[in-house]
């Protein structure tokens, strides 16, 4: 029998199943519709699996959602060659590149489209934008929410990294006109403290403490800055308030004494007219009594009268020259002890924080110093070197030549140090013979060759005695601050060290 329908193929498959007794089941209604139609009976779909697989398929990123989608239409159509093509192209995209140069997207890429960064990275990311911000200063509104929208984004637990790239692309785009604004305002700010500089130097040219601590100041202020050479800044800034202030009170003592000794100039002066014109009057009345008198005994006390006036005249002028003189000389002691006062000041300043035969700091300087770049390590964990050296057989220099010639010794080392030591580097006489170097950010190795290029500068630049030549040489110990040690536990190494260097044969460095 010809079977032209649908429906008479499906009435005959029933009649079949009746027939044979079995149950009407999906399954064995396909199997016996495909017998009466005499057609291909279709493979088992596993449907419910295959939607439960689907459930569970990523989709984070657009060829994930992508892929999902194909893989849900196939199975909803049930669907073997779609559900075969989805799955060969998605394939085709997650595979690396072969060997005859095809190319596909690599499987890092794949990997990490499926998994995302690494936490580790993501994290770390997160901490450079945060330690990027006070950098770039606060100022930018909207900086600070494209760098809240990433950090917060980077510590989702997915992410869609197109969407990534773009938070991240959208935060340096607007990073780089904050940097570039920071860095027009640095540039302009230092412009402009060079300026007062400039300024402050030109308004007292004849002050040479004044005209060197702006040179100082303007050569510490050259970029490349660092917060040592800021702190040094500041620290001249704060000394150079302080002698203004000290020469603005002088300048205001001698004025007082001016202006007291110029009141009293007046005062004379007016006085001495007073007493000018007081005279001339007894003078003119003298006169006039003596064109009037007729015998001498009219005359004679007439010119006594005058002789006595001319003399208190004379005994007032004296006597008012005297107090101008005594005013002139107290205006001069007072110029002169203004200016002794700010030598004094000069010469107090430096012998605050610096020995007077070397010039090098003393140990009041070596403190503030070793104070400021300890704390400085303790926050920042970059812990500096110490150097302890002694003049080798300096006893013996002094026998032979003079103290005077000791003396002179010291001095030569001490600039030769100074000349050949690094920017950063501070020099100290520790006492006698001693010398104390502190190099901050300095590993050993570093420290030894610093010390090693010092001795090698002192074989140069031989001290001169007359006409001798004599060769300067010390011994050093070099060791590195431990974190949280104390500056005399970390001389006390530094001896050690530098005893051992003397055992050792002398003119030499060991570090400990």
């Amino acid at each position: 029998m010809a079977v032209q329908t649908p429906q008479e193929i499906a009435r005959e498959a029933v009649k079949r199943l009746t027939a044979r007794k079995l149950p009407p089941t999906p399954e064995n209604f396909q199997t016996t519709y495909h017998e009466v139609a005499g057609t291909r009976p279709l493979r088992p779909f596993p449907l419910e699996n295959l939607r439960h697989i689907g459930a569970q398929l990523p989709d984070r990123t657009p060829a994930q959602i992508r892929f999902k989608a194909q893989f849900g239409k196939a199975v909803s159509q049930h669907s073997w060659e779609d559900l075969e093509k989805a799955l060969i192209h998605h394939l085709k995209q997650s595979m690396p590149a072969s060997a005859d140069g095809v190319s596909t997207t690599p499987v890092v890429s794949s990997v990490i489209e499926e998994h995302g960064l690494p936490p580790e990275l993501r994290e770390q990311i997160s901490r450079i934008v945060s330690f990027s911000l006070p950098a770039v200063g606060n100022d930018d509104a909207k900086v600070i929410e494209l760098a809240d929208e990433l950090i917060a984004y980077l510590r989702h637990d997915s992410h869609h990294l197109p969407t990534l790239r773009k938070i991240m692309a959208d935060f340096a785009f607007r990073l780089s006109f904050v940097a570039e604004e920071q860095q027009h305002i640095r540039e302009t700010l230092l412009g402009l403290l060079h300026t007062v500089f400039e300024n402050i130097g030109a308004i007292n040219p004849e002050n040479p403490w004044l005209q060197g601590q702006m040179t100082a100041l303007m050569e510490a202020t050259q970029p490349p800055l660092s917060t040592r050479r800021l702190e040094d800044v500041e620290r001249r800034l704060k000394g150079l308030i302080v002698k203004q202030i000290e020469a603005k009170e002088q300048a205001l003592a001698a004025q007082r004494v001016m202006k007291e000794t110029l009141s009293t100039f007046l005062q004379r002066l007016s006085q001495t007219a007073d007493n000018s014109e007081h005279y001339q009057q007894r003078f003119e009345e003298c006169a006039q009594r003596l064109e009037s008198a007729s015998s001498l005994a009219e005359m004679a006390p007439v010119v006594q009268d005058a002789i006595q006036s001319a003399r208190t005249m004379a005994l007032d002028s004296r006597r008012t020259g005297e107090e101008l003189c005594l005013l002139r000389q107290r205006a001069q002691d007072a110029e002169q002890e203004a200016l002794r006062l700010r030598d004094e000041l000069d010469r107090m300043s430096e012998m605050a924080s610096h020995d007077l035969l070397t010039g090098a700091l003393n140990r009041k300087g070596l403190a503030d110093v070793a104070t400021r770049e300890l704390s400085r390590a303790d926050r920042g964990g970059s812990q500096p070197c110490l150097a302890l050296l002694d003049i080798d057989d300096f006893k013996r220099l002094n026998d032979r030549f003079g103290h005077l010639k000791g003396d002179a010794a010291l001095q030569h080392l001490a600039r030769v140090a100074k000349s050949s030591l690094r920017p950063q580097d501070a020099v100290a006489r520790f006492g006698g013979e001693e010398f104390v170097v502190i190099l901050p950010d300095t590993s050993v190795p570093e420290a030894v060759e610093v010390l090693t290029r010092l001795q090698r500068e002192l074989s140069k630049q031989l001290f001169l005695e007359g006409e001798e030549h004599i060769l300067i040489t010390f011994s050093a110990g070099v060791i590195q601050r431990r974190p949280d040690e104390s500056i005399e536990d970390a001389l006390h190494r530094a001896d050690q060290a530098m005893y051992a260097a003397k055992r050792l044969g002398k003119n030499r460095v060991v570090a400990a």
